[in-house]
């Protein structure tokens, strides 16, 4: 569903803090993105965002020339993961995000990677466009909106829970914090269960997406009574699944980039969407069953296409994979 979501004439972009994360460019050992991606990301706040703040959140030794912020904080890096379960540049993604929103006094905040970009500005009006929630189910206090880009729904023909993308969070300041600022992984007090887990599927492709690692400790951490611990990537059931949509439903907005505002990084573009993803049309229908029965929702030609290679590719490709890769449960 292409629809066009303008903010509102009289709204300014002042109550809103941009935080810009991660390296500067590129770097030894990640060089797969284009040349000039996090002047390109900051010159597109100062155009689609006009009044907000922008803080750019890195590390020592970054080429900072000819970049347009308003703040700078610099993190000494933490360097990789290696506890056996988080995504070995997990604590660089969490520090730069902390120390980026620990410095906010906007109302609301941006979490934007230092290597994707906005087109627009749609997400702020979409953000307040959704307001109700079901009853006993709002963790925050507004809806956060997240791209569809990266957000499964789906992984080798299954179903999967927890694992929106990381690219940008848009909500109140607030809220973001709820998600991002977490303590150290080992302090959890499910942090061993999830690393003895991890450790039974090591080198399968059981283990779970990097994006399922983020979600699975936020959000065990602010829904401890809800959430389940993930034994494997595939580890759900349908009672699982309902607990999952029924917080999408009230608590996430899923938009698509191109009608959100975002711009992807070249090597996170498609011509067409990819099966496995969340759309926004996907987002409105849990939003329609669980929180508002009055939405109305056009089904367009890409979200009928969508569903019709759905159809066709996932049990399709759930059964290659079984064929490949025997259960480890």
């Amino acid at each position: 569903m292409k629809r066009s979501w303008r903010c509102p004439m009289n709204n300014t972009f002042q109550q809103i803090t941009v935080v810009v994360q991660g390296p500067v460019q590129n770097y030894q050992g990640r060089t797969h993105h284009e040349e000039g991606i996090t002047q390109r990301c900051l010159d597109s706040i100062r155009t689609h965002l006009p009044s907000a703040k922008i803080i750019l959140s890195t590390w020592p030794d970054q080429d900072l020339s000819d970049l347009d912020y308003d703040q700078l904080i610099i993190s000494q890096d933490p360097g990789q993961n290696h506890d056996g379960f988080c995504p070995v540049n997990y604590q660089r993604q969490i520090l730069s995000t902390q120390a980026g929103l620990d410095a906010v006094t906007t109302p609301f905040a941006i979490k934007l990677r230092s290597d994707n970009f906005l087109e627009g500005n749609q997400f702020v009006a979409i953000q307040q466009q959704f307001a109700k929630a079901e009853l006993n189910q709002q963790i925050f206090s507004e809806k956060v909106v997240v791209n569809s880009n990266l957000f499964r729904r789906s992984s080798h023909g299954h179903r999967v829970i927890m694992s929106p993308s990381d690219f940008f969070y848009y909500g109140r300041t607030t809220d973001l914090k709820l998600i991002w600022q977490q303590p150290e992984f080992n302090q959890h007090d499910f942090s061993q269960q999830l690393i003895e887990q991890a450790q039974k599927v090591a080198g399968t492709p059981f283990v779970l997406e990097a994006e399922q690692t983020y979600c699975q400790i936020w959000l065990k951490n602010i829904a401890p009574n809800t959430t389940p611990l993930l034994k494997h990537r595939f580890d759900v059931n349908q009672h699982d699944i309902i607990v999952w949509e029924r917080f999408l439903a009230s608590n996430i907005i899923i938009a698509d980039p191109q009608t959100m505002g975002l711009g992807l990084r070249k090597i996170s573009q498609r011509k067409v969407k990819r099966a496995n993803e969340y759309s926004h049309i996907d987002w409105l229908k849990l939003y329609k069953k669980y929180c508002d029965n009055t939405v109305t929702i056009n089904i367009d030609k890409d979200q009928r296409q969508l569903e019709l290679r759905r159809l066709f590719k996932l049990p399709l490709s759930k059964l290659v994979f079984k064929l490949k890769n025997r259960s480890p449960f």
